[in-house]
């Protein structure tokens, strides 16, 4: 017999969930679902009976034609949800769960006089921030940059403000490099220790070297400077033993500072990079990193450091992983060119780290990780 599947019910749900207004639906929902659940008990029972008994296969397609109609019932409350969300999504914010990219209708009654003064440049961005409100994907192909661009150079004192890091203004922060120019350029100098988003800016110049004693200022005194913007920048910058060590101090201290390992591994001999990725590894783990953080520390310490701890970390995760479908294959691609074990067999794996995790070593011959005989 053709079992009727649950499909339709998630993004139903999804959809009635989002707005207290729909708790009607739910019930409806949440109603539908416990009938066919136990259609589906039902169904099973008799489909193992029927194998002995013909008499019950009446019953068999009672039961069907009653799935049948309550797949037909879900249909249609997908469709009215559907449409529901649609006059919502034209009159106010989005629902929760359901991607809302831009409103390109709204955005494009936004326009820009020529020659702007201060003033309407500032209603020109606060229009394209209310009809971005309740955006929650986004692109590199969003109208709204263009939008921005078409400020043109020559206004950054009046953009400053936008410019402390408010996800809102992510597609003026996308279109920075084309609205700064050579003029700008001691301006963005001065506002860096304020505004370090404008870095990408410098970067994108060519004025990082100009800049560089403000950079490292905003690098000792720990500013939240976008790393990996300037990620390829920072280690030509670093021409002296002190500079160096500030480089080698963000790589342990900052949460992302990661980004720098390739550019340091230009610069460093390897037993200094082994200590410094296993000192950041160490940091991390008494900081309790967040989880993306922490496998990305350990990473290094395994790729660099030799660090038989970090490579057992990230094992563990390939373990839970096996309990909870936590996505690790980059995980797992990252260790087979470290390792021969078992990565890809969760289950035979267990039993393996159990036996081995105490005798796992680095081999300097192989440049992989072993067990110990």
């Amino acid at each position: 017999m053709l079992r009727k599947m649950f499909a339709l019910l998630v993004p139903l749900l999804l959809l009635s969930g989002c707005r207290s207004g729909q708790a009607e639906l739910e019930k409806q929902n949440a109603e539908i679902l416990a009938e066919m659940k136990k259609l589906n008990a039902r169904l099973d029972l008799l489909e193992k009976q029927a194998k002995q008994n013909a008499d019950i296969r009446p019953e068999l397609k009672k039961i069907n034609a009653r799935l049948d109609r309550l797949e037909k019932q879900r249909r249609v409350q997908v469709r009215q949800t559907a449409s529901r969300f649609a006059r919502l999504n034209q009159t106010g914010p989005q629902l929760r769960g359901i991607n809302v990219g831009p409103d390109r209708e709204k955005l494009s009654k936004i326009q820009l006089p020529a020659n702007p003064a201060d003033q309407q440049i500032i209603d020109y961005i606060r229009q394209i921030r209310d009809a971005t409100a309740g955006q929650n994907i986004w692109s590199d192909a969003d109208p709204q940059i263009e939008m921005y661009e078409k400020i043109g150079p020559g206004h950054l004192r009046v953009l400053l403000p936008y410019l402390r890091g408010e996800a809102r203004y992510r597609h003026l922060y996308a279109a920075l490099p084309k609205l700064i120019d050579e003029r700008d350029k001691e301006l963005v100098r001065k506002s860096l220790a304020k505004y370090p988003v404008l870095l990408q800016c410098a970067v994108r110049k060519g004025w990082l070297k100009e800049m560089k004693d403000e950079v490292f200022g905003l690098l000792k005194a720990g500013n939240p400077v976008l790393l990996h913007s300037i990620k390829d920048a920072l280690p030509a910058l670093a021409q002296t033993p002190e500079e160096l060590k500030i480089l080698k101090d963000v790589y342990v201290r900052d949460p992302y500072g990661y980004f720098l390992l390739n550019g340091l591994k230009k610069k460093l001999p390897e037993p200094e990079i082994r200590e410094m990725v296993n000192r950041a590894w160490d940091e991390a783990l008494k900081k309790q990193d967040p989880v993306h953080q922490m496998t990305m520390r350990a990473q290094d310490a395994v790729q660099e450091g030799q660090n038989v701890e970090a490579l057992k970390f990230l094992l563990k995760k390939l373990l839970l992983s096996a309990q909870t479908r936590f996505p690790v294959r980059d995980i797992a691609i990252f260790l087979s060119a470290r390792c021969d074990f078992p990565i890809y067999d969760p289950a035979r794996l267990r039993e393996w780290y159990d036996k081995n995790a105490d005798r796992i070593v680095f081999d300097p011959a192989t440049g992989k990780y072993v067990v110990k005989k």
